[in-house]
């Protein structure tokens, strides 16, 4: 069981917290991006003292972020069962793509309005793009991945919504987990930048010249979908 994926540092200005996180939070996100590139298995148990091992850490730091996995349903089991990664059928993917684009729409609203009066800067999306391009020259799925989800915490970021930011924080491990499903995701990992470059020209678009809030909204759902929808045709 390899767990090397980079780590997953959560910035959230808005809330004034450190730029540091936990140790368990840094244990739960190196988790959760096995997960999601698929070097943890649904339905594979998580052993708290090879896990422990492995990364050279105490098992107290172990115990707490398996118990924040287990609370936000990416494990399931605990007790002297033990956790195993839990499976993310149609049906919890679903629900995570329904809050998913809820929270986004809200968050993408109020990023447009601190983009056009200039409190916040959207050149910040490109940072995330050129990591998408670096990944994708190298074959790295997990910082692909992590690029991706860059992307849009800049939007949650800009959008300086502490109420749906917070609650995007919630889900973002679930968000990483969902984008590598193959129906989400496209395997050529170069066309993940491209995507990325619309999307924020369409931004851009929007910053310049105002449209009404079902377009924009209608393009982030585009955007989250679009893979899956393309497939569907075929």
């Amino acid at each position: 069981m390899a767990i090397d994926a980079p780590l997953n540092t959560s910035n959230s200005d808005l809330l004034r917290k450190p730029l540091w996180t936990s140790l368990a939070d840094n244990i739960a996100n190196l988790v959760a991006n096995s997960i999601a590139t698929r070097r943890l298995t649904p339905g594979e148990r998580i052993v708290e003292t090879t896990l422990a091992e492995k990364l050279g850490v105490s098992r107290v730091p172990i115990r707490e972020a398996l118990k924040v996995l287990h609370a936000q349903g990416i494990l399931t089991g605990g007790g002297h069962r033990g956790y195993h990664v839990a499976t993310f059928d149609a049906e919890t993917t679903q629900q995570i793509l329904e809050v998913r684009l809820m929270l986004e729409s809200f968050l993408l609203r109020d990023a447009l309005n601190n983009w056009r009066s200039g409190v916040e800067d959207p050149r910040q999306l490109d940072v995330a793009i050129s990591e998408m391009e670096r990944a994708a020259k190298a074959e790295d799925l997990p910082a692909s991945l992590l690029a991706d989800l860059e992307f849009h915490r800049t939007i949650r970021n800009a959008a300086r919504n502490p109420i749906a930011g917070t609650l995007w924080d919630t889900i973002a491990r679930h968000v990483m987990i969902v984008f590598n499903f193959e129906r989400y995701r496209d395997k050529n990992l170069m066309a993940i930048p491209r995507q990325h470059e619309q999307f924020r020209d369409l931004i851009l678009e929007q910053i310049k010249t105002p449209g009404p809030d079902e377009v924009i909204s209608n393009a982030l759902e585009d955007h989250i979908l679009l893979i899956d929808r393309r497939r569907r045709k075929f």
